[in-house]
C-alpha cells in the first residue's frame, strides 16, 4: 500500500510540474534589430541577457530558437505564435531594439500563444549600446509588472540618456554635504531644538556619515530643586547608513559612535556652568528620497546611548531629523 501511495505521488508531482512548465513556458525568437547592423551577436547576447533577468527575477522559462551563425529572422508574428504552439509554451514574447538619430529604444511584449492577446508591454530608452545592459536589468526586473521600467532605477543603473534629463538630472555621485534641522530629546525631560552639518560618502552598499549636530540653550529640568537652568548640547558622530533596497527612495538603518557635550547654566546665580562630555553610541533608521540625484532629502530617528553621566545620571535622548544634502 505504502508503495502505491509513492508512486501515485510521484505521478502527481511529475504531473503538476509538468503542467507547471508548461503554463509558464514562453517562445521568444530573439530580438529583432531595427535601423541596426544585423549583428548576430548583438541579437544573441541581448536576447541571452533578456532571458536572464527574466528567469532570474520571475516564474518564466524563456525557450529561445536555435543559435545559428546569421542574424535571425523572425519572419512576422504569426509565425512566432505557430512556433510558440508547436512547442506548446503557452506564451510568446516578442522584442525589438531600435536605434533612431543616436537613441536606443527597448521594447518587449508578451502574448498569449492561443489568442494572440496582448498581455504585456513596456519600453525604455537609452542612448548608447552601453545603456542596453541597464535598460534589459530593468525591463526583465519589471517583467509583467504594472510598475514601468524607466521608473524603476536601482542604483548603478543609470544610463546615459537619464544622466543628460533635466527633469530627473540623475547622476552617478558618492560624496554629498547637507543641512540637518531637528530636535533633540532626553527621555523624561524637555526637548531641544537644533541644526547641523552633514556630509555623507556613498559607496554603494553602505553610506558613510559624518555629522555635528547642535542644540542651543533651552530651559531643562535636570535633578534641579530650585534653580531655573539652560542648557547646550552637541555632538559629532561617526556613522553607516544602510539603505534597505537599491531604489532611488528607500528605507534605511543606521548606527555608529558619537562624542557628546553638554553644558548648564544656572540663571540669575554667579555659577560656574557644568560641563560634562564622553561617547556614547547610537542607533535608528529613516526614509531616503531621491538617493542619486544632486539633491536628496532624509528624514531620520535615532536613540543615542551615552557613557557619561549628566548630574549622576544617565540620560538616553531621542533625536529627530531632515537631512538635505547637496552634491556639486
Amino acid at each position: 500500500m505504502r508503495t502505491i501511495k509513492s508512486t501515485l505521488g510521484a505521478i502527481a508531482i511529475l504531473i503538476s510540474s509538468s503542467t507547471f512548465s508548461q503554463n509558464n513556458q514562453v517562445y521568444f525568437p530573439y530580438f529583432e534589430l531595427i535601423n541596426l547592423d544585423e549583428s548576430k551577436d548583438l541579437q544573441y547576447s541581448t536576447s541571452r541577457l533578456i532571458k536572464t533577468y527574466i528567469e532570474t527575477n520571475h516564474d518564466y522559462h524563456i525557450l529561445l530558437p536555435e543559435k545559428t551563425d546569421n542574424y535571425f529572422d523572425l519572419n512576422g508574428y504569426a509565425s512566432a505564435i505557430e512556433e510558440a504552439q508547436n512547442r506548446e509554451a503557452e506564451f510568446v514574447m516578442l522584442g525589438e531594439i531600435h536605434s533612431l538619430d543616436g537613441d536606443y529604444i527597448v521594447s518587449l511584449g508578451m502574448y498569449n500563444s492561443k489568442t494572440g492577446k496582448k498581455l504585456w508591454h513596456d519600453l525604455i530608452k537609452g542612448v548608447s549600446q552601453e545603456d542596453l545592459d541597464p535598460l534589459l536589468s530593468r525591463l526583465g526586473r519589471n517583467f509583467m509588472k504594472e510598475t514601468k521600467a524607466r521608473d524603476d532605477v536601482e542604483i548603478g543603473e543609470v544610463t546615459d540618456y537619464e544622466q543628460q534629463g533635466v527633469a530627473l538630472q540623475q547622476i552617478k555621485v558618492n560624496h554629498f554635504m547637507g543641512l540637518m534641522v531637528g530636535a533633540n530629546t532626553l527621555i523624561g525631560d524637555q526637548t531641544l531644538s537644533g541644526f547641523g552639518l552633514a556630509y555623507s560618502y556613498d559607496a554603494n552598499t553602505v553610506l558613510f556619515n559624518v555629522n555635528f549636530d547642535f542644540y542651543p540653550s533651552s530651559s531643562v529640568v535636570i535633578n534641579a530643586e530650585l534653580l531655573e537652568e539652560k542648557k547646550q548640547s552637541a555632538n559629532f558622530n561617526l556613522g553607516i547608513l544602510y539603505p534597505l533596497s537599491r531604489k532611488r527612495m528607500t528605507w534605511f538603518l543606521s548606527g555608529g559612535m558619537e562624542y557628546g557635550m553638554v553644558r548648564i547654566d544656572a540663571e540669575g546665580f554667579e555659577l560656574d556652568p557644568e560641563r560634562v562630555s564622553g561617547v556614547g553610541l547610537f542607533a535608528g533608521g529613516g526614509y531616503l528620497i531621491n538617493r542619486n540625484s544632486t539633491v536628496n532629502l532624509r528624514i531620520q530617528a535615532a536613540i543615542s546611548f551615552p557613557t557619561y553621566k549628566i548630574r549622576d545620571t544617565y540620560h538616553p535622548s531621542l533625536k529627530f531629523g531632515i537631512v538635505t544634502s547637496f552634491t556639486k
